[in-house]
């Protein structure tokens, strides 16, 4: 079994990406992925999963094909999300926002999300926006990561008046200097660093892959 194969099992059932990539359709939506994309030893389309170029290829497809991004790129250095996983993600802790709302998942703006670590690539907050139509306040310790998360809401209309971005000034703090007086979010969601390098996780790329 690949790895593509392996990710799409028992997916949530609104997640998008619950069968094989469908890579011609990716590529017509995406026009630059075609030249990342190979073929397996079954004759089959995919990615060399193992380099970063190839991935973030991917995933820009991913966002434009399925959640209408328009401009999406991280700079060389910084990790890249597996979209599939991430939209998982947001789904299940979307059924945790339907059990106190008589079992229907809440739509629309009024839902308010704290993304603490938002990164430079504000995957959450795409796919939170474009499933949901939810509004988010993205933060981060990495003045980087906040500039660069800006750009990109800046550059995708879907995102401009749904997603703020917000520099934690001090990194031993959550949310003070993030939250402001009464405000409130509905769900705080954290997807922490689990490698202390882009060397690091591409090593444990290269394990799962062996």
């Amino acid at each position: 079994m690949n790895q593509e194969s392996k990710a799409t099992q028992q997916l949530h059932a609104r997640n998008r990406h619950g069968k094989r990539y469908d890579f011609r359709a990716l590529i017509r939506s995406c026009s630059e992925l075609e030249a990342f994309v190979v073929a397996n030893p079954a004759g089959d389309d995919t990615v060399d999963f193992a380099d970063p170029e190839s991935v973030k290829m991917l995933n820009r497809a991913l966002l434009v094909h399925h959640y209408g991004i328009t401009h999406w790129d991280i700079p060389a250095g910084y990790l890249c999300p597996a979209i599939p996983g991430r939209a998982e993600y947001l789904h299940r802790v979307a059924d945790l926002l339907a059990e106190d709302a008589d079992n229907e998942v809440p739509h629309g703006r009024n839902v308010k999300v704290l993304d603490i670590g938002v990164g430079v690539n504000c995957v959450f907050p795409i796919i939170g926006v474009a499933e949901y139509g939810w509004k988010f306040v993205g933060s981060d310790i990495d003045p980087l990561a906040i500039r660069w998360a800006k750009e990109l809401v800046t550059a995708n209309r879907s995102l401009k008046k749904n997603v703020e971005c917000r520099l934690q000034a001090k990194p031993e703090n959550l949310f003070k200097g993030i939250v402001n007086a009464g405000e409130s979010f509905a769900l705080s969601i954290c997807n922490p660093p689990f490698h202390v390098s882009r060397e690091a996780a591409e090593a444990g790329t290269l394990r799962k892959l062996r």
